[in-house]
């Protein structure tokens, strides 16, 4: 108890509400209430959600058993043993808070009964008629105790219950109650939408078999099973404060009890109707969200389907401040009576209650005869259902009876507007249909698409954090240094931003890896098996005769040992050779072996490692032309194992993608004459891209006419488009979440473009040339070419604008901006990188080069030294399991501008005098994410950055160079410029073309001057230093 802190603030704002209630109240007679009395004894884990424990919780924000809290019209006393005593002591006394008397209640009995005594007194100078809560009861020696004291004074006081009144106080909520509640509401949402509608579906897919019991216990040990607690919630902070309100129900197969109290059975998962309900609590603030779905369904339950989510939406309308409860449920059972009066008999006796600390609220509940008004920040588990429905067309028992359930976590808004749903998990019919039966799945009008995010789940899931506010575009403020008023100053202003970046980058570390245990950050390798035959009986009758055979059905090499046919599969083959010596020919199979290279790709994973090994097979023969063809066969074999093998190793990082939905009822958008890259097959043929309902659509034409590529919508990254200034072409590019499959090659981006020279314009033929040459024809070409370069742009920027609109902005169009462009090598050639506000880009040639700056979590700048023409930049990912990038050979001329924009861009960065081994650092780092920003984190990269560079200018200032030194330094820097580092010379043939050298006269003149210093070594002693500073005096 001695690290219990109470909000004060919270405490006081809360108290005064419930002492305002006591002047207000009345009680469901009428009465007024003198004073309220409440009491809570020992703890009791059959019934933790009582209405005593929910007040406690909503004043302290603890239980306090064996506690008493006694409320009159201007104080409020509360009776608890010394430790809570000395805990609520620091709440007493707030400038501007109510009157708070705290009694202790200790272990002396004489003084026990004084204090009891005390508390009657006040109950009497009150008035007779106390508030308490009838419908609960307490026990404990503390309650018993206060009942022997006060059943002298009982018959003198009235007793009336103040449950509804505190009901009212409790069901409206402050801003720090609606966070809780919103949490709250994800939790549960986030559980149901990425995992029980995966698992579910899985289940079904693969035909397992288990219990609606066993399916309810899967889904309650998401918060026990760390990993996936941390994929699902990993933008909770304090996710230890987050638990079951009840266990998940799960009901299918006919049997579908919609009470509050229900419980999952125990028969199998059925392939019909399911209904999940998940009810969670975050800070002791409940959340609940049901949903049901449809496997199969017939067109008349997607009829009730519709109309049961259409009547949600109507009273989601009608829930506004001033409605009485009960008039809302008679608005929804009139509804139903009046739209489908065949399901008016199977419509819920009640939509749901108020929730918050309590679960459900008895007295405020949507149902009939409630005089309950709803008021603005009510938090409300509302619940629309119909049950007992009967399916005429029901293929198995099973699915003769069903029932549909949808409850929302809603949030009463002020004034007009419709109530806010917190919880966010899809309810569409489309999404929440499953179709397994292929035959009623091409009969049904209804598409089999898949469930997706919404826009502001995506944008959480891509990893791309939220844009800084303050930042429109990613131009920086100035593009030369001339230009600053005071480079200084904003020198420094970068320092401390990048100090606080990193300092926020080391908090944030810590707290992301708080507990977690880190890998060697290699992949786990599976040891594979493979079967040739299942039974003897499976083996070819040719090994009878005792001789290699190839066995292509089987992929198998059946090899003759000791007189036994012996199969191997073509996958434990490692190589095959042959040799002719003399009239013999030797064939020897190389077989996969653990120990065999020192390499990491090597390594083989065995099971028991002891196992005994067969490395290699010989076997000869004079046959040479049966060896031969043995010898053909097996390679053959394996060439078509391994192309297999690479085949599936493409596939497999492959996210199937939802199906194109064409535009109907009106032509698509298009942008003709367009290219494509990378070529699907063939020659490259000029074809039109379109914008349809979800994506968009190339058809290839040439070679592979008829042939389309489809790009949806919920499959763009990032859409870019280049204008053709200052480039040959003209584009639209797409950056994919998950890698498509275009021919045999798997592409994660894909790019239209059209080319923007003079060549792709036929001009022969044009009269005015035969009469007109010279420099008006040439001026005269360039302002059309400035033309078309014009309308190329307007019309590829507009086309690129429409695929936003036709996203609905899911995805928005990003544009490099060339003014802060520097060069580098990203890949094999040096090449304009290009920022754009989202992105580090290259689009002009391949390879393509994007990276997203949500995704890079540092950026070092290595070789970042005096005297060199080059640096390199690293960037390092957020994901440590992700290689960090390298972009080598950028200018040292454009560091300032480089740092510039990384800063404006949020980015850290640190910078270095030599390159680093970041294939051991990440693996480190891995191994120990927690350990690494306990130990400082990035701070060892910052030892020579922008953020320490403070210090070191502090120190070189305390010294001084007198002229004549300054001039012998400047004679010995001339004689050592003539001998170059390797470093120098490195960088010296990468740019050869950048700079200039030296004239003949300058270079004469310092070799004049190297002569006289050698031939009068007496002026310049050697043991002398060339460049020797003042000490400082």
């Amino acid at each position: 108890m001695s690290e219990v802190q109470i909000d004060a603030a919270a405490f006081h704002r809360r108290a005064k509400r419930l002492l305002d209630s006591l002047k207000n109240g009345r009680s469901t007679s009428g009465q007024s209430f003198d004073s309220v009395l409440i009491i809570q004894g020992r703890s009791d884990e059959k019934n933790p959600y009582t209405k005593t424990i929910a007040t406690q919780m909503w004043l302290l924000g603890y239980e306090f058993p064996n506690t008493m809290m006694l409320a009159t019209e201007s104080k409020l006393y509360v009776v608890a043993s010394p430790k809570k005593a000395k805990i609520l002591e620091a709440i007493q006394g707030t400038p501007g808070g109510v009157s708070l008397e705290i009694l202790v209640h200790g272990k002396e009995a004489d003084k026990n009964k004084e204090m009891f005594g005390k508390v009657v007194s006040i109950l009497k100078s009150s008035g007779s008629t106390i508030g308490v809560i009838s419908k609960e009861t307490t026990g404990g020696k503390f309650v018993d105790e206060w009942a022997a004291e006060f059943a002298a004074s009982k018959s003198s006081f009235t007793e009336a219950d103040f449950g509804p009144v505190l009901s009212r106080v409790l069901a409206v909520k402050d801003d720090s109650e609606i966070k809780y509640e919103k949490t709250a509401s994800s939790l549960c949402s986030a559980v149901m939408r990425d995992y029980f509608i995966e698992e579910m579906a899985s289940t079904f897919d693969q035909e397992k078999s288990i219990t609606n019991e066993k399916m309810a216990d899967r889904v309650a040990a998401v918060l026990t099973n760390d990993k996936l607690a941390k994929k699902l919630f990993n933008k909770v902070p304090m996710l230890d404060m987050a638990e079951w309100s009840a266990q998940p129900l799960v009901l299918s197969g006919g049997q579908y009890d919609l009470s509050h109290d229900a419980e999952s059975s125990t028969a199998l998962l059925h392939a019909g109707t399911v209904v999940c309900t998940l009810s969670m609590r975050y800070f002791m603030y409940n959340a609940t969200i049901s949903r049901t779905f449809m496997i199969d369904p017939s067109p008349d339950q997607d009829k009730n389907y519709s109309f049961l989510l259409e009547l949600q939406k109507q009273m989601l309308g009608w829930m506004k401040p001033g409605e009485s409860m009960g008039a809302l449920y008679s608005k929804a059972a009139k509804y139903v009576q009046d739209q489908r009066p065949d399901l008016a008999d199977n419509f819920v006796a009640d939509c749901g209650s108020v929730t918050g600390i309590e679960m459900r609220d008895g007295v405020h509940t949507i149902a009939p005869g409630s005089a309950e008004l709803l008021q603005a920040n009510m938090v409300i588990t509302l619940r629309i259902g119909l049950q007992d429905l009967v399916n005429a067309k029901a293929t198995d028992k099973l699915s003769k009876t069903y029932a549909y359930q949808l409850i929302d976590t809603v949030l009463v808004k002020d004034g007009d507007a419709a109530a806010e749903v917190l919880t966010s998990c899809s309810k569409e019919p489309n999404d929440v249909s499953f179709f397994f039966n292929e035959d009623e799945a091409t009969t049904s009008a209804k598409p089999d698409v898949k469930r997706e995010a919404k826009a502001d789940s995506k944008r959480e899931s891509n990893g791309a954090g939220a844009r800084p506010s303050t930042r429109k575009s990613a131009i920086l403020p100035s593009k030369f240094r001339s230009e600053e008023k005071d480079d200084e100053s904003t020198t420094r202003k970068r320092r401390e931003h990048q100090k606080e970046l990193l300092a926020r980058l080391l908090a944030e570390g810590r707290r992301r890896f708080a507990g977690e245990e880190g890998d060697d950050g290699e992949e786990t390798r599976v040891v594979k098996k493979f079967e040739s035959y299942k039974r003897e009986t499976a083996l070819p009758r040719e090994v009878r005769n005792c001789k290699i055979l190839v066995d292509e059905r089987a992929d198998s090499i059946v090899l003759p040992i000791y007189g036994m046919a012996v199969p191997f599969h073509i996958s434990t083959l490692k190589n095959i050779s042959r040799n002719d010596e003399g009239e013999y020919v030797y064939l020897r199979l190389n077989l996969v072996s653990p120990g065999q290279g020192v390499g990491k790709k090597d390594g083989l994973p065995v099971e028991d490692p002891g196992n005994t090994f067969v490395r290699s097979l010989t076997f000869r023969s004079t046959d040479i032309v049966r060896m031969n063809e043995i010898y053909q066969s097996i390679t053959a074999l394996k060439r078509d194992q391994i192309k297999r093998e690479t085949e599936k190793a493409q596939l497999a990082g492959i996210v199937e993608q939802d199906r194109l939905m064409p535009t109907v009822g009106q032509r698509p958008a298009r942008l003709p004459e367009v290219f494509m890259r990378p070529v699907a097959e063939g020659k490259r043929f000029p074809s039109a891209l379109e914008i349809h309902s979800n994506g968009l659509r190339y058809m290839a034409a040439g070679r592979g006419a008829g042939s389309a590529v489809d790009i949806l919508f919920n499959n763009i990254r990032h859409l870019f488009f280049q204008p053709c200034d200052n480039e040959l072409l003209v584009l639209i590019h797409v950056h994919l979440r998950n890698p498509i499959m275009l021919g045999k090659k798997k592409i994660q981006d894909i790019q239209f473009y059209r080319e923007a020279s003079d060549a792709s314009f036929d001009e022969t033929g044009n009269r005015r040339r035969r009469i007109r040459y010279g420099d008006e024809d040439e001026i005269e070409a360039e302002q059309d070419e400035r033309r078309r370069r014009r309308q190329l742009n307007k019309e590829f920027k507009e086309f690129a604008g429409k695929i936003a609109e036709a996203s609905n902005h899911e995805v928005e169009v990003d544009t490099p901006f060339r003014e802060v462009a520097f060069n580098g090598v990203p890949a094999r050639s040096n090449v304009l990188l290009q920022p754009t506000v989202d992105c580090l880009v290259h689009l002009s040639d391949t390879p393509f080069f994007i990276i997203t700056v949500a995704d890079v979590e540092i950026v070092h700048l290595e070789r970042v030294q005096f005297g060199l023409k080059n640096f390199d930049m690293v960037f390092v990912f957020k994901d440590f399991k992700r290689a960090p990038v390298h972009v080598n050979t950028v200018p040292m001329t454009q560091l300032d501008n480089v740092k510039e924009w990384l800063d404006s861009v949020n980015l850290p960065y640190t910078e270095g005098p030599v390159n680093l081994n970041w294939a051991q650092i990440m693996k480190t780092i891995n191994k120990d994410p927690a350990g690494f920003y306990e130990d400082g984190g990035w701070s060892f990269l910052a030892q020579d950055s922008d953020a320490e560079a403070d210090e070191s200018e502090e120190e070189e200032s305390e010294f001084t160079v007198s002229e004549d030194e300054f001039e012998e330094s400047e004679s010995a820097s001339s004689v050592e410029s003539e001998f170059g580092t390797e470093s120098d010379d490195s960088d010296d043939g990468d740019d050869d073309g950048d700079e200039s050298g030296e004239d003949w006269d300058a270079l004469e003149a310092k070799a004049i001057a190297y002569d006289e210093k050698r031939t009068h070594p007496a002026e310049s002693p050697p043991n002398r230093a060339p460049a020797k500073r003042a000490r400082k005096k």
